[in-house]
C-alpha cells in the first residue's frame, strides 16, 4: 500500500477510540507504533507498508507495560490521571497519562526500533 490508498483506508476503519497505529513494511522486517495523525502527517506518497492496525490506548498501553517490563504505572493525582515512568537509569518521571506521552515513552524505551 502506498500513500493516498493507506490515508484513505485509515480514514475509513478510523474510529474516535483509534489513537495509534500499528504498522509493518512490506518485507515484515519492521513493525512500528505511531500516533495516528503524526503517522498521517508524515506519510509521503513514496513510502509503502504491508498493513496496519488501528488501536486504541489500552491497546498501547498494555504493549508499553510490556516493552518496559512494568517500569510505568498509571496514577490519580488531584484527580489527574498520570503515567509514573521509571526510567533505566533509576531516575522517576511523572507526566499526564496521554497518547503523547505514552508514545514518548514507548519511542524512547524502544530507541525508535520496537523490534529487533
Amino acid at each position: 500500500m502506498k500513500g493516498y490508498e493507506v490515508t484513505k483506508e485509515i480514514k475509513e476503519q478510523r474510529r474516535p477510540d483509534h489513537v495509534f497505529i500499528k504498522w509493518w513494511r512490506k518485507e515484515n522486517d519492521f513493525l512500528d507504533y505511531d500516533l495516528v495523525d503524526r503517522f498521517i502527517k508524515n506519510f509521503d506518497d513514496s513510502h509503502e507498508i504491508s498493513g496496519f492496525e488501528l488501536i486504541g490506548i489500552e491497546p498501547m498501553w498494555q504493549e508499553l507495560q510490556r516493552i518496559t517490563g512494568g517500569r510505568v504505572a498509571k496514577t490519580e493525582k488531584d484527580g489527574s490521571e498520570l503515567l509514573t515512568w521509571n526510567k533505566k537509569t533509576g531516575e522517576k518521571q511523572e507526566c499526564m497519562f496521554t497518547p503523547q506521552s505514552i508514545i514518548t515513552v514507548f519511542d524512547v524505551e524502544t530507541k525508535g526500533n520496537p523490534v529487533d
